[in-house]
């Protein structure tokens, strides 16, 4: 059993096996963790995704992630340098993921997802969460793969990945966070589309 996996059991994690990963169901109540995300910030441990380097010439590595646009918002990344970037997405999508990156002559696909840890701040309150930690000086180095209004997603060696997980939940005592499963994000994800489906003037299925 990793680090990582005995640190979410001790905060009460149940754990399940999803597309070969093990991964986080659960806290005690998936119904709870998404009403803590949609008030203040649930923290996750997003293992059920993969982290893929890709490398090669910019042009190579441009084209790479021009294609990527085929998997919609099932993939992301951040561009490390000309040369580098790391590719975040969907456990479902990696295959199809590498697929497409590799259509680019002279890319090179590195899956790296034994090798780092995933923690997603989720809520309105991420933001500030986010900021109290990057405020740290001994922080672990950390990658911002992912962020906009309410959510953030931190990508760390993976040997830190307890620390980090420890130092979040501990800075984002004053703004309310929680540990969060697969569950909640997925019962978030659901009724945000079911939202966007009822707004008015919205596209019907």
């Amino acid at each position: 059993m990793s680090v990582m996996t005995t640190t979410l059991r001790r905060h009460g994690a149940t754990m399940i096996l999803r597309d070969g990963r093990r991964v986080v169901a659960h806290f005690g109540s998936p119904a709870a963790e998404a009403a803590v995300c949609r008030s203040r910030v649930g923290l996750a441990e997003r293992s059920d995704r993969a982290t893929l380097e890709l490398s090669g010439t910019p042009e190579a590595v441009d084209e790479a992630l021009a294609e990527l646009g085929h998997l919609a918002d099932a993939a992301w990344w951040v561009r490390r340098t000309p040369h580098r970037a790391i590719v975040r997405c969907e456990g479902a999508a990696a295959d199809a993921c590498v697929a497409l990156m590799l259509r680019a002559e002279d890319a090179a696909v590195t899956d790296i997802s034994a090798d780092c840890a995933a923690l997603d701040l989720v809520g309105p309150r991420a933001p500030d969460v986010l900021h109290a930690h990057l405020e740290q000086e001994d922080r672990p180095v950390v990658l911002v793969v992912r962020r906009d209004a309410a959510c953030v997603e931190l990508l760390v060696a993976r040997a830190h990945g307890p620390a980090l997980w420890n130092g979040l939940l501990e800075l984002g005592d004053p703004f309310g966070i929680a540990c969060v499963g697969l569950e909640a994000l997925e019962h978030l994800d659901v009724s945000e589309r079911l939202s966007r489906r009822r707004a008015p003037g919205a596209p019907r299925s």
